[in-house]
């Protein structure tokens, strides 16, 4: 009988979060102007753009980067799906009024997929991108502050580790774009 029970218990709260968790409820942020396409062109230009800046960057010469939401979005989208390491799917990243969100839909528990929000900024602090995640979301549960301060840290690890050569002299978070402006370290 006690098996019995444990596997309704188990079976309400799966539906309970499939149907009100992992919904698509009308109130989910999103990016202005509707879904951003995904496209390896758009990948395409934004590597080339970024190679094309490192070479410009030499000496005393600064560089400016502009990386649109088409374009940050296909390349997360496309390294995600390649890599399969993290289980976020048709992720959406756009820039706004000096700040970047990101969303897209976590698989938990196996069966569920649940809406995520991140929000962070970012600032140059000493001739380096630093970014902050100022908020994050899966589902209904914000993430706790620690959790914050770790994925904070690890982002700008890893931008550290790609940008060691550069100085960021320069950030501009705009609609629809980020400028970034620098040079090579020497």
């Amino acid at each position: 009988m006690s098996k019995h029970i444990f596997f309704v218990i188990m079976l309400l709260l799966l539906t309970t979060l499939a149907c009100g968790f992992g919904g698509n409820g009308n109130d989910q942020i999103g990016p202005p102007g509707g879904t951003i396409p995904v496209s390896q062109e758009a990948t395409d230009r934004l590597k080339q753009n970024f190679n094309q800046a490192l070479q410009e960057a030499s000496g005393n010469h600064t560089s400016q980067l502009r990386v649109t939401n088409e374009e940050i979005t296909s390349l997360v989208a496309i390294e995600l799906t390649k890599t399969g390491q993290i289980p976020l799917t048709d992720p959406q990243i756009w820039f706004t009024a000096g700040r970047i969100y990101i969303t897209g839909k976590v698989k938990a528990f196996g069966l569920v997929n649940l809406d995520s929000l991140i929000v962070a900024t970012a600032i140059v602090d000493d001739g380096r991108l630093v970014v902050e995640v100022q908020a994050a979301q899966m589902g209904p549960f914000d993430f706790p502050d620690q959790l914050l301060q770790s994925t904070t840290e690890t982002i700008n690890e890893t931008l550290a580790g790609i940008l060691i050569d550069l100085e960021i002299t320069q950030l501009e978070i705009l609609e629809g774009e980020m400028f970034v402006v620098g040079m090579r370290r020497t």
